[in-house]
Formats: structure tokens, sequence, C-alpha cells
């Protein structure tokens, strides 16, 4: 098997930047990124992660690297850890809030206070894994880099006996449910209402400690 698990070094958080604006396309995604895609706006997501990566030690990073292709990450994913309660102020950091330049767009808005809501309400100051983000390069999907990411924190999960949390996406919404995820909320967007067409779903599912997988 050429995939191996690592973990992510902060000289990976610009391919780490480079796997999210290829993985998140259409839809709502389509709100997520300027077009273009400019070296600035890449170096401001690097910026970004470094701040977290150096500053946020609930925040654990983890990777996927194929060894038939120099080591090349082909995903990643980005846990919080909380094993212990924390105060209201403390869980401020999880909780979503639109940047300036988000307020902008109608859709980031709305996708962010659904966030914001979903994390305290089904979380809120409680112990938790939270998977914060999780992205695979399209061009590697179907090769279990993804499943490997969420086990890890899941085994860790079912070690220290906490549930785990995720907002899943239509397309990733049946991968977690085979790890054990169940879904507790579901929020419809109309694309309509930002210029585009059609629906879109995002889920909130955990998964309870120990969950049995199918």
């Amino acid at each position: 098997m050429s995939l191996e698990l690592h973990p992510l070094q902060e000289s990976d958080l610009r391919r780490f930047a480079q796997i999210q604006i290829a993985a998140f396309q259409g839809g709502m995604a389509t709100f997520l990124f300027p077009d273009p895609v400019t070296e600035e706006y890449v170096q401001k997501m690097v910026d970004k992660s470094k701040k977290s990566f150096n500053t946020e030690p609930d925040c654990h990073w983890v990777k996927i690297i194929d060894t038939e292709l120099g080591g090349l990450m082909i995903a990643c994913a980005k846990w919080r850890i909380n094993e212990e309660e924390r105060t209201e102020e403390e869980i401020q950091g999880m909780l979503p809030v639109p940047s300036e330049e988000e307020k902008k767009k109608p859709a980031m808005v709305d996708f962010q206070n659904h966030l914001h809501w979903a994390r305290k309400e089904f979380m809120g100051t409680k112990p938790f894994y939270l998977l914060h983000v999780l992205v695979t390069d399209p061009k590697h999907h179907r090769r279990g880099a993804g499943a490997r990411l969420v086990k890890w924190g899941t085994d860790k999960a079912d070690k220290a006996g906490l549930p785990s949390y995720l907002e899943a996406s239509e397309k990733g919404r049946l991968l977690y449910a085979r790890l054990g995820f169940e879904e507790v909320h579901e929020r419809v967007f109309d694309l309509g209402k930002y210029g585009l067409e059609g629906k879109e779903s995002n889920t909130i599912m955990i998964r309870p400690m120990s969950k049995p997988l199918l």
C-alpha cells in the first residue's frame, strides 16, 4: 500500500490550501473562493492556517501521502480535540463567524450562521472530537484516504470515551455513515436565493463512542 498517514507539518500548509481549493467546487462552495483564485488569496489561506497551527493547541492536523508519488500529500484533516468541559468563552474559537469579506456574500453569511448554531447546539461546552476540515485531492478520490483520516480521530475518540462531530456535505454523508456517524440535523439551502440553481443540504452528524461499523 503506497498510502501512509503522518502528522501534517507547517510546510504542508500551502498544499493543504491547494487541496481545499480543488476539493470545494460547485454549489455553496462557489462562494468560498474568489474567481480567479489569486496567489495573494492562497497566501492569505496559508497565513490563516499557520496562525491556527501555531496558536490553537486543540487543533490536530494529519495527512495522507502517496509514497509512490514522492510523498505527495493527497488528503488532509484538521481535528479539534477537547477532552474536558470548557467555558462559553473557551468555545468561541470553534464557533464560525462571517469575516468582513464573507459578509459581502449572503450565502456565506447563511452557511456560517448555520455552523455557528449547530456547533453551539450539539457540542456547546461539552467534551467533543470535532472533524473541522477533511479534504482529498479530487485526483485521488476512492483510494480510502479520507476514511483513514476520519478513523484516526474516531479511534482516539473511542479511547477517550467521547463522541465525534462533523458537518457533512452531500458527497461526504455516505462515507461518514459507514464510519458510524448518525444524522442529527439537516439544513437545506435554496441555491436560488444566491443566484444559482437547485438545493444543497448540509447534515450535522455525530458518532457515539464505540459505534459499531456496518
